[in-house]
């Protein structure tokens, strides 16, 4: 299926790694121009390299710290001073630290705010008026499937992550007409590095994925088709919708 992306304007963050980076080629294979970004610039070289050969009309690194405001706000002028108008915004970063609610100081909930919440409403703050001056844009955040289902060891996410999902449920109705899409991605067990270290073994891995039914943890590679089609022309009428990709872990009828 031809997504109808080629030459768009790509930002992908939190590319240097596991999903960002599964997702941005998965772009780069439709011709997408990529803008791929994270904290680690000598890895994100390696990643735009990949998919300016798996396709990209083009493909930039740029570094940038997403719990910064200013930051944020740099990463984006310098995508658009070089590459052009963001048309596609993909929202991925690291998560906050795990823990339950009693186990939290004031400081874990800022940092939180800051990392997850913040973090992702500049970004698409960012890249909104240009969508909308044009008509046309995409805007898919991978949160966790804790904003469906949250998980007591996950408290800061359960709450930030599912904040941003509430936002963006309500900015998706807000821009729907204008040619504008926004939809999120409940994120179940996914083999990535953070999997990895929340974990810590082999053992407590396989624990975490017991209750799951199809026995095991997706790779980054079999979660970024969806993304990237939600990106695409062919998904113009789906928006507002927050989509799992877990499994069957979700409990809900509805999940």
């Amino acid at each position: 299926m031809d997504l109808g992306i080629r030459g768009k304007v790509a930002l992908v963050t939190g590319a240097s790694a596991g999903l960002g980076e599964a997702v941005a080629l998965a772009l780069a294979a439709e011709g997408a121009r990529l803008a791929v970004a994270a904290r680690r610039r000598d890895r994100l070289d390696e990643v735009a390299a990949q998919a300016q050969a798996a396709g990209a009309s083009g493909a930039q690194a740029f570094s940038f710290d997403q719990s910064s405001a200013e930051s944020i706000a740099r990463l984006c002028a310098e995508v658009e001073a070089q590459c052009g108008p963001i048309e596609i915004l993909v929202v991925n970063g690291g998560g906050p630290r795990p823990g339950t609610f009693s186990q939290m100081a004031p400081a874990d909930w800022d940092d939180a705010y800051a990392l997850t919440l913040q973090s992702a409403l500049r970004l698409v703050s960012a890249a909104l008026p240009g969508m909308r001056a044009r008509k046309w844009g995409r805007i898919v955040a991978l949160e966790s499937v804790t904003v469906k289902q949250p998980i007591p060891a996950l408290v800061l996410s359960n709450a930030f992550r599912g904040a941003v999902a509430a936002a963006l449920k309500s900015l998706a109705s807000e821009v729907a007409a204008e040619g504008i899409t926004v939809n999120t991605i409940a994120t179940g067990f996914v083999l990535t590095d953070r999997f990895r270290k929340l974990y810590g073994t082999p053992e407590k891995m396989a624990a975490a994925v017991a209750n799951v039914p199809m026995g095991r943890a997706a790779t980054p590679a079999e979660f970024a088709p969806l993304v990237a089609f939600l990106c695409g022309e062919p998904a113009r009428y789906l928006t507002g919708q927050t989509l799992s990709i877990d499994g069957g872990l979700t409990a809900g009828v509805f999940g």
